[in-house]
């Protein structure tokens, strides 16, 4: 009998406690930010990098990974290459460990440290001196890298553009002008 009092006592306030109006409920979140970017060419900060650069106007901002600083679809006649940007701490695992990587990626044999310090161009950026490496397998006509290596204080940076062969030709001197215009977003 107690039991079934205390069954009908909490089926009371169980039911007082439903309400049978609509309630209109509003949720505030935030808006994911979308950027759109002018054609021509301009200097743009990346929310999550220090650096600041100047972009060829047929340059489009592209969806990275975590890893990447900043992402870039790169038209060419023929096709388009990937343009990544990326910071590593200390010196981002070695120079000749990267580049040797990037080689085997396209059917190349490695290098020794010398070799590839041979075969490196030099630019010159706000960030300091830079290097550029263009590797080519003729024979692998469809990929091919131009890399650029900026060894920092504590860190190092890497910007790499991958295309055809006939793509890393076509767009090498806006790759270079591109990695010149490194700078911190700091120094103006």
């Amino acid at each position: 009998m107690v039991k079934n009092q205390i069954s009908l006592i909490l089926l009371f306030i169980l039911s007082l406690s439903c309400d049978s109006g609509h309630h209109t409920r509003t949720y505030h979140l935030p808006k994911k930010r979308v950027n759109t970017f002018p054609p021509s060419t301009v200097e743009r900060v990346t929310e999550i990098t220090r650096y600041t650069w100047e972009k060829p106007g047929s340059w489009i901002y592209a969806e990275g990974n975590s890893m990447r600083l900043a992402s870039f679809d790169i038209p060419f006649s023929t096709g388009s290459g990937d343009l990544s940007i990326m910071e590593l701490g200390g010196n981002g695992g070695g120079l000749e460990a990267n580049v040797n990587r990037w080689r085997g990626q396209i059917g190349l044999d490695p290098l020794t440290k010398l070799e590839i310090e041979n075969e490196a161009g030099n630019g010159v950026s706000q960030l300091g001196n830079y290097q550029l490496f263009r590797l080519v397998n003729l024979g692998k006509k469809e990929s091919a890298f131009l890399a650029a290596v900026f060894p920092l204080e504590s860190s190092t940076l890497f910007i790499k553009l991958t295309a055809s062969v006939d793509g890393i030709l076509e767009i090498e001197k806006d790759f270079k002008d591109f990695c010149s215009s490194m700078k911190f977003e700091n120094s103006r």
